[in-house]
């Protein structure tokens, strides 16, 4: 018994963290917070070929909003301004 209330309450502390750990994020100017995109077609970037095939790995973290692209300093920018 006292087994499993550990093993609950490691489990709870864990997804808590967790949690505290997304809403907590703040993004960079342009940028909005994305849970489990591939991390090949999150974002447009200024530089090199569109992807045509995306990975199917789940990142989570900040990536250019919709209609911008990131620059090679990491700033995400209309694409007038690449």
């Amino acid at each position: 018994v006292m087994r499993v209330l550990l093993a609950a309450a490691f489990l709870l502390l864990l997804v808590g963290s967790s949690l505290a750990l997304d809403w907590g994020r703040s993004c960079g100017s342009n940028e909005v917070y994305k849970r489990c995109v591939g991390s090949s077609c999150a974002e447009h970037k200024c530089h090199g070929r569109e992807r045509l095939v995306c990975t199917n790995d789940c990142v989570n973290g900040c990536f250019c909003a919709p209609g911008f692209y990131r620059k090679r300093d990491g700033r995400c920018v209309r694409k007038s301004r690449c």
